[in-house]
């Protein structure tokens, strides 16, 4: 029985290309970065080599830094937390604000979370039922204390992309010294971005999203922004991040986004065709299937679907005894079932909530592998529907 891996916005394989690099850092630049003898200058050449190429495929400018970190959640952190100490530490007498979406992914929002413990006030803007921002909300949610406003690139559950060009230009004519952060995870080295076309303050990105290594990750900040660390130690990275670079790690991110630049006309148009093939044929093997998020932009690897009649986590249980493997709109930890808030943001009921399953195509998908799918998941679904019946 085949393997077939649906489920890339959760993590890519590790591209080949990108093994070797990392493998050769590990072998041979073995030296503390930090270090001034031979070894350590050579692993810190690297590590500076690479920063430069990430830089320059995000069109950054002069000035603009890249901060390397062991991941999206962490770069996440570091954003907004070291964005709102910097600027309690420089207005001690005033309050701060910040704003986020309702939909963002938990490494945002339970940042925001813990700010409120420590006194920071907050702001959730909602979405309507194709996971659209509410820009009335935000643009009325605005203060003369707001700091900081987060707003995804795209949705990790639905693949809903937002406008961040059109939101950010918004947030700026209205008051222009608000720092404007995006977690980027499921953007940047898959799809197309550049600093010039959205010239965020902030954005935090993830290795493993783009073929990667695990455990790294990297945050930009545009050059004039102010930020305080939030791991104390050492004085690498700019004096923004303790602790001894991975330096394989950050040699796999500049080497994924190499790999992914060389080839994205090309990827895009294959995964995206593969993205629509594969909705098409769903929507065509059964009835009762709704498509979660927005039809149209959105990206075009994500499809997160409801079956009517099916309850998701035992379609992703009869679809791994298939071989296939993807991801529930609700989670169950512990025996209890945890709806997605990303779906209960757009309005759906529970039943359509319960029943959602995310599929997410990426490099290594094949078409012999959609139509064992689109098969496997007609079976499961027709077969789970009987027995409920």
């Amino acid at each position: 029985m085949p393997r077939i891996y649906l489920d890339y916005n959760a993590t890519t394989p590790l591209d080949p290309i990108v093994l070797e690099e990392a493998v050769n850092a590990l072998k041979n630049f073995s030296g503390n970065p930090s270090s001034v003898y031979e070894e350590g200058r050579a692993a810190r050449i690297l590590i500076e080599d690479s920063r430069d190429f990430v830089k320059s495929f995000l069109d950054a400018g002069g000035g603009d830094e890249v901060i390397f970190t062991s991941s999206g959640s962490e770069s996440i952190n570091l954003a907004i937390i070291g964005a709102v100490y910097a600027y309690k530490r420089l207005n001690k007498s005033e309050t701060p604000h910040i704003i986020t979406s309702r939909v963002e992914h938990h490494a945002v929002l339970n940042t925001f979370k813990f700010l409120e413990t420590r006194g920071v006030e907050t702001t959730y803007i909602g979405i309507n039922e194709f996971g659209e921002l509410i820009m009335d909300d935000l643009i009325s949610s605005i203060k003369e204390n707001t700091v900081l406003i987060s707003i995804m690139g795209a949705n990790n559950e639905t693949g809903t992309l937002f406008p961040l060009k059109q939101i950010l230009k918004t947030v700026k004519n209205i008051k222009d010294d608000i720092l404007f952060h995006s977690d980027m995870v499921q953007v940047i080295g898959k799809t197309g971005f550049s600093l010039n076309n959205i010239p965020l303050d902030l954005c935090s990105f993830s290795g493993h999203k783009f073929y990667a290594l695990k455990g790294c990750g990297a945050l930009y900040i545009k050059k004039g922004v102010t930020i305080d660390p939030v791991i104390y130690g050492g004085h690498q990275e700019r004096g923004l991040r303790a602790g001894t670079e991975n330096t394989a790690g950050i040699v796999s991110i500049a080497k994924g986004l190499g790999v992914f630049q060389n080839n994205m006309n090309n990827e895009l148009k294959r995964i995206g065709a593969f993205g629509e093939i594969f909705l098409d044929r769903l929507f065509s093997a059964m009835e009762g299937i709704r498509l979660n998020g927005h039809p149209v932009n959105r990206l075009k690897n994500t499809i997160n679907v409801s079956f009517d009649g099916v309850r998701a986590e035992s379609l992703l249980f009869n679809l791994d005894l298939y071989g296939i493997s993807a991801s529930a709109g609700s989670a169950c930890n512990a025996g209890a079932i945890s709806l997605s808030h990303v779906l209960k943001a757009h309005g759906y009921s529970i039943n359509r909530i319960e029943s959602a399953v995310r599929f997410s195509i990426g490099r290594f998908t094949t078409m012999d592998d959609l139509d064992y799918a689109i098969s496997a998941i007609k079976e499961a679904v027709l077969k789970l529907r009987t027995d409920s019946a």
